[in-house]
């Protein structure tokens, strides 16, 4: 069966396949109805207050709940928590495109192993922003605070750990598809 086939993913048959083939779909659908509620409700956390504190308290715990969060400040907050939303939704677009492509049967193709890349680093630098964006945020909702007064928040917590090695991790089963990709794509100009 050649990579491109519809009926079945490429080195998968029978009900590995068909199984792989429901399981993409449906994630496709999980990843696009994921993809909308985050721009929706990130947009819409900085169009209502209560909501803007609420992420603050989300993000910063108790000290966000003491930050000022007047309009000038909630467009900061917006500006700052939009750089780790954006490269969320970018991984998040190329996990659906990865999900597509096994849906129609690409399994082992160079444009899967890229779109798992693109999705590794996108978790990996989820690991990384979030403690940046803390500290971001703290500061820049302070800067207006007397002397003395100003936040300078440090966090790390195990999920931005986490985030660091299951990216990693992704990363590296993309570059072993890859691997297995071109020796398939060497052998297969053998025959």
């Amino acid at each position: 069966m050649q990579a491109g086939s519809l009926s079945a993913p490429a080195g998968l048959a029978g009900p590995a396949a068909a199984k792989l083939v429901r399981l993409s779909r449906a994630m496709e659908w999980v990843t696009t109805i994921g993809i909308v509620l985050i721009v929706g409700l990130v947009g819409a956390a900085f169009v209502v207050p209560s909501w803007a504190r609420n992420l603050l308290l989300a993000r910063l715990g108790e000290i966000g709940g003491h930050l000022p969060l007047d309009a000038g400040n909630q467009a900061v907050a917006a500006i700052i928590i939009a750089v780790p939303v954006v490269v969320m939704l970018w991984g998040l677009l190329n996990v659906r495109a990865l999900f597509g492509e096994f849906a129609r049967g690409r399994v082992f193709t160079a444009a899967a192993a890229s779109h798992l890349k693109r999705f590794g680093i996108a978790v990996l630098a989820q690991g990384a922003l979030g403690p940046l964006t803390a500290t971001a945020l703290a500061l820049a909702l302070s800067l207006g605070n007397p002397a003395g007064k100003r936040l300078l928040v440090l966090t790390f917590s195990s999920n931005d750990y986490v985030s660091v090695i299951v990216g990693g991790v992704l990363i590296a089963v993309a570059a072993v598809m890859r691997e297995a990709t071109r020796i398939a794509d060497e052998n297969a100009s053998f025959v």
